[in-house]
């Protein structure tokens, strides 16, 4: 019986085109290892499409491994033998690299350039292309790209490595690409509905005798200050009458049991 996957965060429409458009291309990757890890960022972001150059170490083992269960991806990858073949038909193609080079492109952050590609992909082919983990992309390799990002870090080494590398664009993409869908949407209360919160807090003040030291319109005006600062959305105020409720019931009930008491007193 195959399991059920279930997704952790809907995906936007505009998200999948995007999706469909991009590529994460591995340039003779050197590690099985790595391979499948970068496999396994991909799926958990939302991204399908691998492209290989000049390299089969996804076929064995240790990469399938890694991948654990992102196996399609490995499945599916595009096995081609240069650079120039992976990225041919793109429209636009980033160069990631921890290293600066004499012909002094600007660099563009991971968030920069997922703002670059949702200009772009949701029409057209695009491709992010990662180098070999022990040299990375060579200057002519460079020079072929569009545009150049580096992921900024504390310390030059240890450097990060590819599977790391290729996780954090992967992810930094699909949260800056899907973040409207995924954000949480406020049922905030009306006025009128505060409003009424409020008078039953005084009215439960009243119940229970309760004298602020200034007076009790000071002490209703900082719960308000209180209140507008948290965005209290309907739920939030519905169960504050609750709680509201539930102590008026105890107080009524104990008062009800003390003048049962009082009334059975014997009187000499």
């Amino acid at each position: 019986m195959e399991k059920r996957k279930e997704k952790r965060l809907p995906l936007r429409g505009e998200f999948k085109k995007i999706s469909n458009n991009l590529s994460f291309v591995l340039v003779e990757p050197e590690t099985p290892g790595n391979i499948g890890a970068c496999a396994r960022a991909l799926k958990t972001s939302g991204f399908k499409n691998l492209i290989i150059v000049n390299s089969a170490r996804h076929l064995e083992n240790e990469a399938r491994w890694m991948a654990h269960q992102s196996e399609d991806i490995l499945d599916n990858a595009r096995l081609v033998s240069s650079l120039d073949e992976a990225i041919g038909h793109q429209r636009l193609v980033i160069a990631t690299t921890q290293r600066k080079r004499h012909f002094k492109f600007p660099f563009y952050t991971p968030l920069e350039v997922a703002k670059k590609i949702g200009e772009v992909a949701v029409k057209h082919p695009v491709a992010i292309v990662f180098g070999r983990e022990s040299s990375g992309l060579t200057n002519e390799e460079l020079t072929r790209c569009h545009l150049h990002s580096t992921i900024l870090t504390a310390t030059k080494i240890p450097a990060l490595n590819l599977a790391q590398s290729v996780m954090i664009y992967a992810n930094t993409f699909f949260q800056a690409l899907n973040i409207q869908q995924s954000s949480y949407t406020y049922d905030l209360a009306s006025q009128r509905e505060l409003e009424e919160l409020y008078k039953h807090l005084q009215q439960s003040m009243q119940l229970v005798g309760f004298v602020p030291r200034d007076n009790i319109d000071n002490f209703v005006t900082r719960f308000k200050r209180l209140l507008g600062r948290s965005m209290a959305e309907k739920r939030d105020v519905r169960l504050l009458h609750k709680l509201l409720q539930i102590f008026e019931k105890r107080i009524q009930t104990l008062e009800s049991k003390i003048g049962n008491e009082e009334e059975r007193k014997p009187i000499f």
